[in-house]
């Protein structure tokens, strides 16, 4: 080729790696023959990933351009068909030649979602439109892209392998197109069609539904829906709720959100009430005879079961002899029994503001394995015996039979312990101030190794008969709560030591060393808040117990532990002795709640070990598989648990629209401020386009927020004034407006005035 003519293609802009390959100049004449061409160029690609122009241009030569809708129409079918793969910069690639992963997709609110890495890599970022229909729980292959501009893994679902979510309520309305279920849940961003409802029902009442089409199957197919079925996704009304906006439902809500089983199947109450029947509770060779020691039990005053119990017996030479005694729940839920799976499968107790459900059956649970006062009950008793400084002399673990004296609160027993005791308590002065002495010293021991302390308020929800929030409250902290807290951990680490040392593996309990890109956000958190922290080259638990001791009572106490709870690993189950690094103990499970807990029960079963062998035959799988399933029922019971409280919150908070209340800033992001109100522990937020006529920039090094015309500031801690202006109860999220900036509110509003941004004004 002449010179002058390579110079001219070149300035043409069609590079020759761009150029159609002469061989594929004829275009295809078939399908088939298209889907063979196609496969060929991604083949002969480098990277194996090419735009759709660049493609499009090696398929076609310049004369057949006119073939591009046929092109195109191939494109479209092998997509659907999974044989190509678009990537979310919307690229082409061959998904066979990209990394992949199967994952749990956890999606958000606002329509991305991540895929979680099972092996505790960062998670791949799923933009919208990559989901591939997938919804949140889907069970996906996720092909790995790269990274975004933010550094993130970034990824596009490739395919669904299992739904996570069969059922789940929403919102039933009609339309045009006949009837249609939005769910409650702002992470499932599809409707859903449904035949008819039952009679009477009307348009905007709550229902469960049940999928039947999902939006994955319809995204796979590649193939157009039948005549008769509907062009979307589908599904089958279960049951009907009741009206939205009823607060007597949202705990409903909630649970049907999550799956969670409200009632046990009839084989599991029928062995719960056998068994509540046949076991003999009295002591034998093998159960020693507690019943002559002043056992109590402390609880809330609204507790219905009990399954710790105390016991203080004081020696001659000063030294004390502290009984923790658990209900034995291992003596009525055999291994393998109808009880059991159903113990497993649930792995633990959730609890809502109105109501808990159960791990056992109530025959069980608030029955025969409930401590209740002046009753005959098994246990295990962990037995300490302690000297005037706090030191475990020696122990002993023994199934017991026990009787408690007394059923106390958290609330009388601190009266007692502040020197104001009601008649009732008079008797256990002693015995309870012994107690405290004894629980004091472990405190001390276990803060000096370390231990973090954090004294984060809790809310409690007060409400009305109907469900409705009337208040919100900061749940108190009393001494009673520290005392048994110290005896429950000092139990848990008893036996997680005897387990380490007889067994080398069991159901531990394990918070491991904080990342390093955690602490070195932590520590960058704290210097843009000029607080005088210093970096270690190792994080100790004790480093950062100091950063929570001197920010207490201060007005940064609450973002700071915040921060620091953050910067913490999530706790889980584990087969092996990994230690609890925010308690500082080397050893550490869970052995006090069994009731509640399955872990607990299997801890137990495994103590009768001497040994390794015979472990199997105790657990409904491996000790890994276990472990790994109860951590994710915790999980899943905690979202649960927050879930409810929040729509108690922004129910509560919906009755104040309009009004103003003091408040401090918790958090700052690029795209506003995170405000907690001081009299009811609810947090909501401004959005930056809602601070003013102003042009307010994301200081990130400092967590701050700066108005570049007036040069106000907004930081983390800083006390405000705040007036409610909206709640969304779908995405249970409230959002303010400074009170200087309440009046403008209504202008906002009007389609006539002139929105303000949070960026530059134009």
């Amino acid at each position: 080729m002449p010179e002058r003519k390579r110079r001219r293609r070149r300035r043409s802009g069609s590079a020759p790696s761009e150029s159609a390959p002469s061989a594929l100049l004829v275009p295809p004449d078939s399908p088939s023959a298209w889907r063979d061409r196609i496969l060929q160029v991604m083949a002969d690609s480098p990277e194996h990933i090419l735009s759709l122009e660049i493609l499009l241009r090696r398929l076609l030569s310049k004369k057949d351009r006119a073939r591009r809708p046929d092109a195109q129409d191939a494109l479209d079918r092998m997509t659907s068909s999974h044989e190509l793969l678009r990537l979310p910069d919307s690229r082409l690639a061959l998904p066979d030649r990209l990394p992949s992963l199967t994952g749990r997709l956890d999606a958000s609110k606002d329509g991305y979602g991540f895929v979680i890495d099972p092996e505790g890599k960062k998670d791949i970022f799923i933009p919208a439109h990559a989901l591939a229909g997938a919804i949140d729980g889907d069970t996906v292959v996720c092909h790995v892209a790269g990274e975004d501009a933010r550094g993130r893994r970034e990824g596009v679902i490739f395919r669904v392998l299992a739904h996570g979510r069969k059922t789940f309520p929403g919102l039933l309305n009609l339309t045009p197109e006949g009837w249609f279920v939005k769910p409650k849940d702002a992470r499932i961003r599809h409707l859903f069609h449904v035949e008819a409802p039952p009679p009477g029902t009307e348009s905007g009442t709550v229902v469960i539904l049940e999928v039947t089409v999902y939006p994955a199957d319809l995204a796979g197919s590649g193939e157009s829906p039948a005549r008769d079925t509907p062009a979307g996704p589908s599904g089958r009304i279960l049951s009907v709720l009741g009206a939205d906006g009823d607060p007597s439902i949202d705990t409903d809500l909630v649970i049907a959100s999550f799956g969670f089983s409200t009632a046990f199947p009839e084989e599991v109450e029928a062995v719960a009430h056998r068994r509540a029947e046949e076991v003999p509770i009295e002591p034998d060779a093998v159960r020693k005879d507690f019943r002559s020691l002043e056992i109590v039990t402390i609880d809330g005053d609204t507790a219905k079961d009990f399954d710790d119990a105390i016991s203080i017996e004081e020696a001659g030479d000063g030294t004390v002899t502290l009984g923790i005694h658990i209900a034995d729940v291992s003596a009525y839920v055999l291994p393998g029994s109808a009880l059991d799976r159903e113990g497993f499968a649930r792995a633990t107790s959730v609890y809502f503001p109105d109501r808990v459900l159960p791990m056992f059956p109530e025959v069980l649970s608030n029955g025969v394995l409930s401590l209740n006062p002046e009753t005959d009950r098994l246990a295990r008793s962990v037995t300490a015996r302690i000297d005037r400084e706090g030191n475990i002399l020696s122990w002993t673990l023994d199934r017991s039979v026990i009787r408690s004296r007394m059923r106390m609160t958290y609330s009388e027993v601190h009266r007692t312990l502040t020197g104001e005791p009601s008649p009732a308590y008079l008797p256990y002065v002693g015995r309870l101030g012994m107690m405290w002495r004894v629980a004091s010293l472990l405190r001390k021991r276990r803060m000096g190794k370390g231990s973090l302390d954090f004294d984060l308020p809790e809310p409690e929800i007060v409400l009305d008969l109907r469900g409705e929030p009337v208040d919100i409250l900061k749940s108190p902290r009393y001494l009673s709560h520290q005392l048994i807290e110290e005896f429950m951990l000092l139990a848990n680490t008893l036996v997680a030591t005897r387990l380490r040392e007889r067994l080398g593996t069991a159901i531990f309990r394990a918070h491991e060393t904080p990342t390093p890109e955690k602490i070195e956000n932590l520590y960058a958190f704290l210097a843009s808040l000029s607080l005088p922290f210093s970096k270690p080259e190792t994080v100790t638990p004790r480093d950062l117990s100091r950063i929570l001791e001197e920010t207490k009572g201060s007005p940064l106490e609450h973002p700071v532990h915040y921060s620091v709870l953050r910067s913490l690993k999530q706790a889980r189950y584990d087969p092996s002795p990994l230690g609890h690094f925010g308690l500082a103990f080397p050893d550490y499970t869970h052995f006090t709640s069994p009731i509640r807990r399955y872990p607990d029960l299997i801890v137990h079963r495994l103590l009768d070990l001497a040994g390794p062998s015979g472990m199997e035959s105790l657990l409904p799988g491996s000790l890994a598989a276990v472990a790994q399933h109860c951590s994710e029922r915790e999980r899943k019971a905690t979202e649960a648990e927050r879930m409810a409280i929040d729509f108690k919150k922004v129910r509560f908070i919906s009755r104040h629209l309009g009004e103003s209340f003091d408040g401090r800033i918790t958090g700052v992001a690029s795209f506003g401020l995170f405000v907690e109100l001081s009299p009811f522990f609810v947090e909501g937020m401004i959005p930056i386009h809602m601070l003013g006529r102003d042009y307010y920039e994301y200081r990130e090094d400092r967590h701050q927020i700066r108005g570049n015309r007036s040069g106000r500031t907004f930081s983390v801690g800083d006390a405000v004034r705040v007036t409610v202006a909206k709640v969304d109860f779908q995405r249970l999220r409230c959002d303010f407006v400074l009170e200087e900036e309440a009046g403008n509110l209504e202008e906002e509003k009007r389609p006539s005035g002139r929105r303000r941004s949070g960026r530059r004004e134009k």
